[in-house]
């Protein structure tokens, strides 16, 4: 998502624009991947020395409630991405590190299993080796 879209999702919630909030905006669109909120705390406390951690919460709240990014929980943690393509996460149970997998959501029969039910939206949390760990666990058993 594009900064200004960011900033239009703040905007329709009757946020204001202030540099606190786009410090959370550009973290957002310079990060890949997988982060908590003490990440973009951490990180935008650097520039921006006068956020606050509930700024950080309330920003992402408001972002993850327009779908401008979205949530999942893992290992007891809450984790935000801004990857909004149906796919799985895959927990890494060697190094913790978080990858996505896509999916192709049409190979997924679920009008078989869901009947006249409607799902919008669903989160899928694997277990198991990322590609690095799998990688390097294959190299030491041959």
């Amino acid at each position: 998502m594009k900064k200004e879209e960011y900033i239009q999702s703040l905007k329709k919630s009757k946020y204001k624009i202030t540099p606190q909030r786009i410090g959370v905006i550009d973290y957002l669109n310079r990060q890949p991947g997988h982060f908590t909120a003490e990440d973009v705390y951490r990180n935008v406390k650097k520039v921006e020395t006068t956020i606050t951690q509930a700024t950080v919460y309330n920003v992402l709240r408001v972002l993850k409630n327009s779908g401008a990014i979205t949530s999942f929980e893992a290992d007891g943690q809450t984790w935000f991405e801004t990857n909004l393509e149906f796919h799985g996460n895959l927990v890494c149970r060697k190094c913790g590190k978080i990858e996505d997998v896509m999916l192709d959501p049409e190979s997924i029969k679920t009008s078989e299993l869901l009947g006249d039910r409607k799902i919008e939206s669903a989160t899928l949390i694997m277990s198991g080796l990322c590609s690095e760990c799998a990688r390097k666990e294959s190299l030491g058993s041959q």
